[in-house]
């Protein structure tokens, strides 16, 4: 399996050392439309299930094409290939995108929000976005509250305040709104989003989250909808809340007297389309992290299961000193490759989505470079440096560092493994960083050949 990304001249990834699924298609379309380069993504989703285009997909890159007001060629379900030509800068307005299914909303706006933050102004009347004219707006429709997706609740309580808290009044305005609820099979929820753009010439920071501080508080929010009855979200909060502070003693300390705030809601009819239930933990610092964890409710399994996945699920990212989450990690890699300087955030290991998003940003934005410091026995930080680069086919390449980057004989889905050697020794000594020299792309700037 392949994909093959066409920028001035064709570049190749091997798809089959990637995570090989949709993040392909959200990271490379937004880069395509706010750069203005030609894009081919060949062999979409040729190992899943069901593999090309499905409606969530395809809605996202309609949507990503109205943006740049671009031309899609290959934009039909089950479709292999894809060809987006980006026909001028993006530009700001309303837009809308539905996916008449239960396809998720969050990651249709994983691919927008990007090419809505470097737009222009409206050029024509129908752009228009009369009385805010730094902002564009968004009403997506389809799944809240998906499977293999981030709910709702994560992107409007960790995504969203973190880069508001990181790029602080460049994006001042930034606003993602639950009108709706839904759930699978229907669908039928609603999200509004409110995306200021920066003002033309201005780049966005680094961003810089390898500083955690001290827990100040964590919050729980459940909620239950039609048919799922109201005691269900407050059985979901309980369970969330022993498991919390059960896990706020184990840190000693560092836990010691922090705030659990607890919220349980059900869903009325009118903001909600099916049933379905969840729960969604999080922890500030007073550095300005955020961590999350969410867990949805499945059909057979008690409240008190998945209330205390969650709630676990956050304590595994608290005990690790982690300084972003492990579903924040991939979702961030976008920004810093667009942003300037160097930009850096401490976490756990790399996910194969994390490294994905890595080598598309590498392989469409010349300069940007990635860099992966990783563990190292007996010491308090970080130390031995990876350049990430697309991998050999040998079964490993030596790197600068003393370790190993190839492919993992066991597990050949997650190619990218870089050893240490050995263990870790101690918290901090588990975290890796990972750093990038950015961009620094601006509003305004057009390569060449670009309108």
């Amino acid at each position: 399996m392949s994909h093959i990304i066409t920028m001035a001249s064709m570049i190749t990834i091997d798809g089959s050392m990637l995570e090989g699924g949709g993040q392909i298609l959200r990271n490379a379309s937004a880069l395509s439309a706010i750069t203005g380069i030609p894009l081919t993504v060949d062999q979409i989703r040729a190992k899943r299930t069901r593999p090309g285009l499905q409606p969530q997909h395809l809605t996202g890159l309609k949507l990503v094409e109205a943006l740049c007001g671009g031309q899609l060629e290959g934009g039909e379900v089950g479709s292999s290939r894809i060809v987006l030509r980006p026909q001028r800068s993006p530009r700001r307005g309303k837009y809308s995108a539905d996916t008449r299914t239960a396809g998720s909303c969050t990651l249709m706006l994983q691919a927008a929000m990007p090419v809505c933050v470097f737009a222009g102004p409206a050029t024509t009347a129908a752009e228009s976005t009369a009385g805010d004219p730094g902002y564009s707006y968004l009403e997506l429709r389809g799944g809240t509250d998906a499977e293999m997706a981030p709910p709702v609740g994560y992107l409007t309580e960790v995504l969203i305040p973190v880069l508001r808290n990181q790029y602080g009044d460049l994006l001042d305005g930034l606003d993602v709104q639950l009108v709706r609820r839904g759930f699978y099979p229907r669908g039928g929820g609603i999200v509004t989003v409110r995306v200021p753009s920066l003002p033309a010439g201005t780049s966005l920071p680094p961003l810089d989250l390898t500083f955690r501080g001290n827990l100040t508080q964590v919050t729980i929010k459940a909620f239950s909808a039609g048919r799922v009855m109201a005691s269900v979200a407050k059985r979901l909060a309980a369970s969330a809340e022993a498991a919390v502070r059960q896990a706020l003693k184990g840190l000693g300390p560092m836990g010691r007297g922090v705030p659990v705030l607890v919220e349980a809601v059900y869903e009325t009819p009118d903001r909600s389309v099916g049933d379905g239930c969840g729960v969604l933990v999080f922890a500030d610092t007073d550095t300005g992290c955020r961590l999350g964890a969410s867990a949805k409710g499945e059909r057979g399994v008690p409240a008190e299961v998945i209330g205390e996945r969650a709630a676990v699920e956050l304590a595994e990212a608290l005990t690790s000193g982690t300084c972003v989450d492990q579903w924040m990690q991939d979702q961030l890699i976008v920004w810093m490759a667009l942003g300037s300087g160097t930009s850096r955030i401490r976490c756990t290991a790399p996910t194969l989505h994390t490294r994905t998003a890595m080598v598309v940003a590498e392989q469409l934005l010349p300069g940007v470079k990635f860099r992966l410091h990783r563990p190292s026995r007996g010491h308090k930080t970080a130390a031995g440096t990876q350049q990430l680069a697309a991998p050999a086919p040998a079964s490993l390449t030596p790197d600068d560092g003393g370790g190993a980057l190839g492919r993992h004989e066991d597990n050949p889905g997650d190619p990218w493994v870089i050893s240490d050697g050995g263990g870790g020794g101690g918290d901090e000594a588990e975290l890796w960083l990972i750093e990038c020299t950015g961009i620094g792309w601006a509003v305004g700037r057009k390569p060449d050949g670009i309108a």
